[in-house]
């Protein structure tokens, strides 16, 4: 199937992995509902310490505001160079629906927010963010710092001590504490599955079965730690609810694509 023709700047965060291949299961999301819409683009990697500086180089909005009420800028980010002019958008449910409604699919089953569900899926992917992305560091900090270029290593390393008020090598949990805390994930990975309304025979891709914004958060999710945690996480996740997690991630190997590359897995 041919790409549709855009010129739209993907924004991603660089890693050491070769590809380079992303570890943010945030771009990750964005990432892969480019690549369902089957729209052609190209990736603009950013090293983390310099996201701030490029986003206002390139016009690119804060996504949010700090504590302290200054702007924040984060990815994933696009620039879409329309004949009407150009387009600058940050954060993944407004890059969403900013494809959404400048590609529209058509077929309306495959809506990534059909029309009258976009509260129910932000408030599910709301509470995948709380009951496990936030929980995360202390089980994954090393292993994402691994895979930083060696100016990240320093921005990384900076901001998890100012966070943690420790260094980094002792925010990792140990022994029994660690053991408790993916139990802990284990259960909220066991409600999101409840939450999707499927089973492992219900492949998300299949016709029939289109995949939402919620979809794309969770695959996003497991291909952060299917990269940066191979040994300990993934073969953990793989595991859970009777093997659901590793036949779901596999549905969705059409569209881990980086350009023009599948990744292998």
């Amino acid at each position: 199937m041919h790409k549709i023709r855009t010129a739209i700047t993907f924004f991603d965060i660089q890693t050491t992995i070769p590809g380079p291949v992303p570890t943010s299961p945030n771009t990750w999301r964005v990432r892969l509902i480019l690549n369902y819409k089957n729209l052609a683009y190209e990736t603009c990697w950013v090293e983390a310490a310099d996201i701030e500086t490029v986003c206002k180089s390139r016009g690119i909005p804060p996504s949010s505001t700090k504590p302290d009420g200054t702007p924040k800028y984060t990815l994933p980010a696009i620039i879409d160079c329309q004949p009407s002019g150009t387009v600058c958008v940050s954060e993944s449910v407004l890059i969403t629906e900013y494809l959404e409604k400048t590609y529209p699919d058509d077929d309306a089953t495959r809506a990534i927010i059909p029309p009258g569900k976009k509260s129910l899926l932000l408030s599910f992917e709301h509470k995948i963010a709380l009951t496990i992305t936030s929980q995360l560091w202390p089980l994954i900090a090393l292993d994402m710092y691994s895979k930083k270029t060696p100016r990240d290593k320093r921005h990384f390393r900076q901001r998890m001590e100012a966070a943690f008020g420790k260094p980094l090598e002792e925010i990792p949990l140990v022994g029994e504490e660690r053991q408790e805390l993916w139990r802990k994930v284990e259960c909220a990975f066991d409600a999101a599955a409840k939450g999707l309304g499927r089973d492992d025979r219900q492949d998300p891709m299949s016709p029939g079965n289109h995949p939402s914004f919620v979809d794309f958060t969770l695959c996003g999710l497991l291909l952060m730690f299917f990269h940066i945690a191979p040994d300990e996480a993934w073969p953990k996740i793989c595991g859970w609810n009777g093997g659901f997690w590793g036949k779901y991630f596999s549905a969705f190997q059409s569209l881990m694509l980086i350009g023009d590359e599948q990744l292998l897995l």
